[in-house]
């Protein structure tokens, strides 16, 4: 068993120098392919939730007459919504607060003789008096030169909303989960309701329609906080303010909506909980094509021409385990793995599976050999921060493929993680993206 273990690490190494060898054309395909490519994930993934407070500026029919500062009203908002991939995503929400404006006389005619729509005051009018669903008075609007009086008003709201999301800067740069801006731009459609009557008796409840964008800022990896602005468009009934016709003495009642519609600008601050499973992994790219299975073709010959080769090698290791019982550091440590990755990446092609299978094989095979699983990457991309994150990453689903995968125990690897180093081999810094395996010191 010893022996047949020492053989198939010879093979082991000559296999790996052989895949070495892949064009860097078809590298630079696999790097292009990867770099927009995700795997979607199952219905629960993916899900956040929400909450945001900022205000409100409604455009009605009279509120132009008002101070800017005094159209100003509290907005609160709260969301839910799921990316299906890492461009798109929907959500639902609500959000609502009070609407402060002014009310005035909706066709804006003073004829003294014939009370032409002489105070014909409607909407939600502060402290109305009420007289035939109209308000004859009410709080007066003090910071304006208006030639005639406007009544205060305030309408307490809420819109209930779905939402189309863009995320422009994954599908414009790829997807990044370290990124700490994200531009994304939504489109809405709704539904809105006043909750307090206006002086007609009546609530409001109109469709809504809006388009708005999410400045998104990273956090960490479960937060975010987003700033949004939002425009939202209903209809010009939504703040009860009709054109009314009342005829001489007020007989003859008439009334309509008085353009085409009405909206509010909105800005909120917010924060965002990405629910876990969150996140997408990138797909295994192990072409299958005829230039990789001449190449994988020439490397089986290579390995078989290396077998050869090593006759002799091989023979004096036999010849020494005559000599000994059990296997020593000496007799392997010219036989270590190393398992390259793509750039930024850390999971594994099925090339590299074959080879950690002869590893697991000869370990499962020798009890008391114990292999080192160090992970690096180059330090010439990347931060000292991601490459600490892609050594970890790439040792970690080594060590998991030999002992979840093939069984080999856990007490036989130690794990270790050197982060982003310099060019290791042949000063190429594709050959430092890697894991090394080899015996423990």
């Amino acid at each position: 068993m010893i022996k047949k273990t020492l053989i198939a690490l010879v093979a082991l190494g000559s296999l790996s120098t052989a895949y070495a060898q892949d064009k860097e054309a078809q590298r630079a395909e696999d790097r292009a392919k990867m770099f927009r490519g995700v795997i979607t994930n199952k219905f629960s993934s993916n899900w956040e939730v929400g909450a945001s407070v900022g205000t409100q500026i409604y455009f009605g029919d009279h509120d132009k007459q008002m101070r800017f500062i005094d159209r100003l009203g509290l907005n609160l908002g709260i969301k839910a919504g799921k990316w299906f991939t890492p461009g798109i995503g929907v959500r639902i929400g609500a959000f609502g607060g009070n609407i402060p404006g002014v009310s005035g006389w909706t066709a804006h005619v003073d004829d003294h003789t014939t009370q032409y729509n002489r105070y014909n005051y409607q909407g939600f009018v502060n402290h109305a008096t009420v007289v035939n669903g109209l308000a004859t008075s009410g709080d007066v609007y003090k910071n304006t030169d208006h030639p005639y009086p406007l009544f205060e008003t305030s309408q307490k709201y809420i819109n209930m909303h779905g939402d189309v999301l863009f995320n422009v800067s994954n599908m414009v740069g790829g997807y990044n989960p370290e990124r700490f801006y994200s531009f994304i731009p939504f489109a809405s459609a709704g539904f809105a309701l006043s909750l307090n009557k206006a002086v007609n008796g009546y609530y409001s409840h109109e469709a809504t329609v809006g388009l708005g964008i999410i400045n998104r800022f990273r956090l960490s990896d479960a937060l975010d906080l987003d700033f949004e602005i939002r425009g939202t468009y209903t209809g010009d009934r939504f703040d009860q303010e009709f054109i009314a016709n009342y005829g001489y003495k007020g007989i003859g009642y008439q009334a309509q909506a008085g353009r085409w519609g009405e909206g509010m600008l909105s800005t909120s601050l917010g924060i965002s909980y990405k629910i876990p499973h969150r996140g997408w992994e990138y797909p295994q790219v192990c072409p299958n094509n005829d230039d990789v299975i001449a190449d994988l073709k020439k490397s089986l010959e290579n390995q078989l021409a290396l077998r050869e080769t090593d006759a002799q090698r091989i023979k004096e290791l036999e010849n020494a385990l005559n000599k000994q019982d059990e296997i020593t550091r000496e007799n392997v440590t010219l036989y270590p793995l190393l398992v390259t990755f793509h750039i930024d990446r850390w999971f594994l092609c099925n090339k590299n599976r074959v080879n950690l299978g002869f590893l697991a094989e000869a370990l499962k095979a020798n009890p008391k050999l114990k292999f080192k699983v160090t992970g690096f990457a180059d330090a010439g991309t990347g931060s000292v921060k991601r490459n600490i994150f892609l050594a970890k990453k790439r040792s970690e689903v080594i060590y998991n493929c030999l002992v979840n995968e093939f069984g080999v125990p856990a007490s036989q690897l130690i794990r270790d993680d050197k982060g982003g180093v310099e060019n290791m081999y042949y000063n190429d810094p594709r050959c430092s993206r890697a894991v090394l395996l080899k015996v423990a010191e």
